[in-house]
């Protein structure tokens, strides 16, 4: 009796936060604008069949246009992770309800975005017979991207976007989970340039991930590795296909020595979903709530809450320089950084200790670290952009001029993980200089494609543009304008391009950083961080005037590495910098 008492208690649990349903409509997304691809027959009208009868289902059919249904959670609540959610229906149509719209309204009462996914059924004609359907796959692909693509407008992390799918939403999520080095379709925008392998992975009675004839093995399209995320599995022991299938992915997880977890409830059959019952597996959510927060997907801090680790305090590591600046980390997280009035590039190793990496540098002044592991130098001697080989101290004059026309003077750089670069360009007078008044019409950023190409970024009106960074997934680029004291943010497309210019703060800043959450880094009086919607969150002094420039270094990123006037100086962090700053 207790026992049955317990379960019903459980089951009411887990739905009455469906039942407190907002009375505005919710977000829906286009995941093709301008059609899906390979579309070739008209397949009819899209079509809603209501459930009738205790055990039917709400289903959708005759998807063209795959949309994505968003349930954000409250501001206090959000955790900033993102699901995307693959309903059932082998294919053919859409378990609409309680796989994929209960399944958005529980994510979005534990703090998770949900993203209902609306991908293309039936199978079309021309799928190979015994073969999963691609328009699936494309559609899946597209809304990971694109989940990350709305980072900043959605609050989430872009680096906590799993997939969630049920049956044929399983299998789906299993082959986006296998397949996430190699997109399905020609990229078709910006969005694509993002990941579209899910972070996580949940599965609930996936079926097809076995081969069809080699039941043995798993299918073809199944192609788990070490780079398969970590899986989350639930499902009934009286469900055979999806058992059978499970146990087998599970075990090539292991020998991948990728982290799962599994749980197979005594009974429950097939297509249980988000329905309450008086059975053990109506418990599966709860065990997918404590198995994110165990991997990490769950653990964002309250709005507001300070970066700072607890108890730390600002520590001086080196001082007697003359003005420090540019500090950026190599891979290792050792941080090198510039002390311009002497010409020189020092480097604080992870060790603790300190040494000059180039004397003279050409008075340099920003720096940062691409992808290959070469060292970009904003060298203002000579107005020129720099890239250092580590190994040799060979350098390469990349940039000396536009336009027939010295640069002002580049300051501060970002490069992005496909070796584009952008950089800022202002004029501040040097006494080492021989050369006349500045020459560009602008104090602005420029923009360097990959192949070599300088173009002038249209960041709009900005007085002194000084301190530049942009988000890991190279989409969002923040501009300080020390001159004007605001700081910009904007859209930043593969080709360099700047859209939606949105203020992000009242401050300007010499040099700045991003960590991991989207906290942003500000420098001048001390360091001021502000988290990804412009709110202020912490207020870091610093024992001198003036704060230069600011990067995360350490073995573990965790460290705040602040250059200020005569001194370097570190902070202990609670959160992880960016690999590129």
């Amino acid at each position: 009796m207790f026992r049955t008492r317990l379960l019903s208690a459980l089951a009411i649990a887990l739905v009455v936060p469906l039942l407190a349903r907002s009375a505005e409509p919710l977000p829906v997304v286009t995941v093709w604008p301008q059609g899906a691809p390979g579309e070739k027959v008209d397949i009819g009208e899209e079509k809603a069949t209501p459930a009738k009868g205790r055990d039917a289902i709400a289903s959708v059919t005759n998807v063209s246009k795959p949309t994505l249904t968003v349930y954000r959670p409250a501001k206090d609540k959000n955790t900033g992770a993102a699901v995307v959610v693959a309903p059932g229906g082998g294919y053919n149509v859409l378990a609409w309800e309680h796989e994929g719209t209960m399944v958005g309204e529980w994510l979005q009462s534990i703090g998770v975005t949900g993203v209902v996914l609306k991908y293309r059924v039936p199978r079309r004609p021309d799928t190979a017979k015994g073969a999963p359907p691609l328009g699936a796959l494309q559609d899946a692909q597209r809304a990971l991207s694109l989940t990350r693509s709305k980072a900043s407008e959605w609050n989430i992390d872009p680096k906590r976007v799993g997939m969630l799918g049920f049956s044929a939403g399983g299998h789906l999520t299993a082959w986006a989970a296998t397949n996430g080095d190699k997109r399905s379709y020609e990229s078709v925008d910006g969005a694509d340039t993002l990941s579209c392998r899910p972070d996580f992975a949940v599965l609930i009675y996936p079926g097809g991930v076995v081969d069809r004839e080699n039941k043995e093995q798993l299918a073809s399209e199944i192609r788990v590795s070490k780079d398969t995320p970590p899986c989350f599995f639930a499902l009934a022991y009286n469900d055979n296909g999806p058992l059978d299938g499970s146990l087998k992915m599970i075990a090539a997880l292991k020998k991948a020595g990728v982290s799962a977890e599994m749980h197979v409830y005594s009974a429950g059959g097939h297509g249980f979903g988000m329905r309450a019952a008086e059975k053990p597996h109506a418990t599966w959510p709860a065990r997918c709530a404590e198995w994110m927060r165990a991997e990490g997907f769950l653990t964002a801090k309250a709005e507001g809450a300070s970066p700072v680790a607890d108890g730390a305090k600002v520590e001086k590591l080196a001082g007697g320089f003359k003005f420090t600046e540019g500090p950026a980390p190599d891979a290792d997280g050792n941080v090198y950084f510039t002390d311009q009035p002497t010409d020189r590039i020092l480097k604080w190793s992870t060790d603790g200790k300190l040494s000059t990496f180039m004397e003279p540098c050409g008075r340099s002044n920003g720096l940062a670290f691409d992808k290959a592991g070469a060292l970009w130098a904003c060298a203002d001697e000579k107005n020129e952009l720099w890239k250092i080989d580590v190994k040799t101290k060979e350098k390469t004059v990349v940039v000396k001029e536009f336009g027939g026309k010295l640069l002002n003077g580049p300051n501060d750089i970002w490069v992005r993980d496909d070796g584009s670069a952008f950089f800022t360009d202002p004029y501040y007078k040097r006494g080492y200089w021989k050369r006349g008044p500045a020459e560009q019409p602008t104090q602005g950023v420029f923009f360097l494609s990959a192949d070599g190409k300088l173009s002038r970024a249209d960041a709009g009106e900005l007085k002194q543009a000084n301190g530049i960074i942009g988000t890991p997934d190279g989409s969002t680029l923040y501009v300080a304008d020390i001159g004007g004291n605001k700081t910009y943010r904007y859209d930043a497309a593969k080709d360099g391009s700047l859209k939606n210019r949105a203020l992000f703060c009242e401050q300007g800043s010499d040099g700045m950083t991003i960590d991991e959450q989207g906290n942003v880094y500000l420098t001048g009086k001390g360091v001021t961080v502000y988290d990804k919607t412009g709110k202020k969150v912490a207020q870091i002094d610093v024992p001198e005037p003036w704060t230069a420039n600011v990067c995360f270094g350490g073995k573990d990123m965790k460290t705040l590495f602040i250059t200020a006037g005569t001194g370097l100086y570190s902070l202990k962090m609670n959160i992880k910098g960016t690999a590129r700053q």
